[in-house]
């Protein structure tokens, strides 16, 4: 197929980081001789700010979809339309409305919004095969745990103007929150249980709603912040800690932070999310698996091994 054809849309077939990139760029409005002129470099990172992840996770995804054994992912042949993907990754990325996404796409409202969540919800299928829990062997401490919220337009309440169950401490606004597990020994995601109402603590959402039940059934634990002081399950930071597991517990912590922020910059989760919440499970899942590919293929999380610390 020729990528360079403004007319070429349906794609049954995978096409490589820089032909996904060309694609994308003229359908935000790049202009051919724009795109010729600028390096690499700098075309790589115009299709992130407005698609999310680079080429080569966009490509890797795109084939992920014809080629996954998720029934709930898979994109038949009839419905392997570029463009169409390309808006579900423009729509987490900038969050856009449908009349500002009318005439970027030159598409239709109605349209538009089917294919979007088509396929948002083709991207976060794939979370059976990206974000899994592995075999941790003979690992005593093997994740960290925490909550990540988001702004979520207000709900309405018989009597209040705020419903203080869904009201965020983390920003003072209201909030729909994720339980996130992270590997410690290969920065990937392992875990994810959501959406929670905001005023939901992280300590009972761990206790109450599996990941408690999950680590103590397999004699493991986790790294938490201070929140989560009083379960057995999940090591907090101690005055009495040594230096090394001191700096080992707040590396790992740091690190769980760093992918929380990779998640918000995508807009649907730094911005105020104004569908349902059936719509914010699509996105922030959708999101997920996006950061997992990114961190499997262009951006490892950092190393937080400390001596000989993680084998002990």
């Amino acid at each position: 197929m020729d990528f360079d054809d403004e007319e070429s849309q349906d794609v049954s077939t995978t096409c490589t980081a820089d032909e996904i990139m060309k694609i994308g760029l003229k359908r935000v409005n790049y202009k051919r001789k724009r795109i010729k002129r600028a390096r690499r470099k700098r075309n790589v990172r115009r299709f992130v700010g407005h698609f999310g992840v680079p080429p080569t996770v966009a490509a890797q995804v795109w084939e992920d979809l014809q080629t996954t054994t998720t029934p709930e992912a898979f994109v038949e042949a009839a419905n392997r339309n570029i463009d169409h993907f390309l808006m579900a990754l423009h729509h987490l990325k900038k969050y856009p409305t449908e009349l500002e996404r009318e005439p970027i796409f030159d598409v239709d409202e109605q349209l538009g919004r089917d294919w979007v969540w088509c396929f948002v919800e083709k991207i976060r299928a794939l979370k059976a095969e990206k974000i899994v829990w592995p075999d941790f062997g003979n690992l005593t401490w093997v994740i960290s745990v925490d909550g990540t919220d988001c702004w979520f337009h207000e709900p309405k309440h018989q009597e209040w103007s705020q419903d203080r169950k869904h009201f965020s401490h983390k920003f003072k606004k209201a909030g729909l929150r994720y339980e996130l597990g992270i590997s410690l020994s290969d920065g990937k995601l392992v875990w994810m249980n959501g959406p929670f109402k905001a005023g939901r603590s992280d300590k009972k959402i761990f206790k109450k709603d599996g990941l408690k039940a999950k680590l103590k059934a397999a004699k493991q634990r986790g790294i938490a912040d201070g929140g989560y002081t009083g379960h057995p399950e999940l090591s907090t930071p101690n005055p009495d800690d040594s230096k090394m597991v001191r700096v080992f517990k707040s590396r790992a912590l740091k690190r769980h932070e760093a992918f929380n922020g990779m998640t918000k910059r995508f807009e649907c989760l730094s911005v105020r999310f104004r569908h349902s919440v059936a719509r914010f499970a699509d996105c922030f899942e959708a999101v997920c698996v996006l950061c997992q590919y990114m961190v499997e293929n262009e951006e490892p999380l950092f190393d937080i091994l400390v001596g000989n610390l993680f084998n002990n």
